[in-house]
């Protein structure tokens, strides 16, 4: 398993993308892609096509959970958990 750890603007931007990436009864996520990043914004498109934007601390951490997501995406890897604490959200993978 590969966790890794992002860093938020305040709690609930951490809850927020959390809460996007947590397991469905299906045992994936309601992630369908990026749309962009403004910043230290990345805009998150779900499955049902809506767009949400999530801050990030910094610029360069938005690029990192930008590629992160990406991959998971590209190389449909499995996002099995996904948990927040202050600031911090930990998406693990298989």
């Amino acid at each position: 398993m590969n966790v890794e750890k992002f860093e938020c603007e305040d709690k609930y931007e951490a809850e927020k993308l959390a809460g996007f990436l947590a397991l469905q009864e299906d045992s994936g996520t309601f992630l369908h892609g990026i749309a962009a990043i403004v910043q230290n914004e990345v805009v998150i498109i779900l499955k049902d096509k809506s767009s949400h934007s999530v801050i990030m601390k910094d610029h360069s951490t938005a690029i990192r959970l930008k590629s992160f997501l990406e991959d998971v995406l590209v190389h449909k890897q499995r996002i099995s958990g996904c948990n927040f604490e202050d600031y911090m959200t930990e998406i693990t993978i298989r």
